[in-house]
């Protein structure tokens, strides 16, 4: 069967600059998902200004959670030499988005700001993961068995990460933008459905939990941990679970006490 071929090489060499196309599909995808965000909050006649700071907090919190994510995973004694957090590769996504998450909750709760915003930024999400993770697609990143399934990628440039560009494999950005893309199509038609605020929030990380737990099947780059599940997996029920015990809270919180 006919399988995608990718040839590009993964950086892009401008004089003395080298640009990776994972960094540079990771900013648009912030500054896209960020203007997407500011859309939705203008429909609801609020300030898009805290739109910069979500952006710097999801970009900050983004590699440091999931640098340190990825040494828990691979190499927890590496925590102890700080200098290991921002050298190297590998990053999980799970942490970055839960630290990037966590920070961004921090900041709407102690500028006093609704949260919608909070939704805002969920309803963003999902198309600047969409866009981000095209350059972990380029770069042959996060790829599982060979396969000549028709979604199974061929990374034919030598300096790519697949470990032969003669061979498809099960590539595990491409999955993730194809889900992140179909929640970013479901989320966006009922974004004026919900009205609960946080909500939307709620919904969108249970759409990537869920949808993530699915996709770890055809990766291979997360250790086993329990029942033959592995890390990413285990996180995901982890996520599924905060997400059912927190929408219960909020929505009680939300809900006027009977008189």
């Amino acid at each position: 069967m006919a399988v995608i071929t990718i040839g590009i090489d993964p950086t892009i060499e401008l004089g003395p600059i080298t640009l990776a196309w994972h960094g540079i599909t990771i900013a648009l995808g912030i500054l896209i998902g960020a203007l997407a965000a500011a859309r939705w909050l203008r429909e609801r006649d609020l300030s898009p200004e805290p739109m910069y700071t979500f952006a710097v907090l999801a970009a900050v919190g983004g590699i440091i959670g999931a640098r340190i994510f990825y040494l828990l995973e691979h190499d927890p004694g590496a925590l102890l030499a700080p200098d290991r957090l921002i050298t190297g590769n590998g990053y999980t996504f799970d942490g970055g988005i839960i630290l990037a998450a966590l920070l961004i909750a921090a900041y709407v709760q102690r500028s006093g700001l609704s949260a919608r915003y909070l939704d805002a930024g969920a309803a963003g999400l999902p198309l600047g993961v969409a866009i981000g993770r095209i350059g972990d697609v380029i770069n042959g990143e996060h790829y599982g068995e060979r396969s000549d399934f028709l979604l199974a990628v061929r990374n034919a440039h030598p300096d790519a990460l697949t470990p032969n560009p003669d061979y498809a494999y099960h590539n595990g950005g491409l999955y993730e933008v194809l889900l992140a893309t179909i929640i970013f199509a479901a989320i966006w038609p009922l974004r004026h459905r919900l009205k609960r605020p946080a909500d939307l929030a709620w919904l969108v990380l249970g759409l990537f939990a869920a949808g993530r737990f699915f996709v770890f099947f055809l990766r291979s780059d997360s250790p086993q941990l329990a029942l033959g599940l592995n890390n990413a997996q285990w996180t995901s029920i982890a996520l599924l679970a905060i997400v059912l015990i927190g929408r219960t809270l909020t929505k009680h919180r939300a809900e006027p006490h009977a008189t």
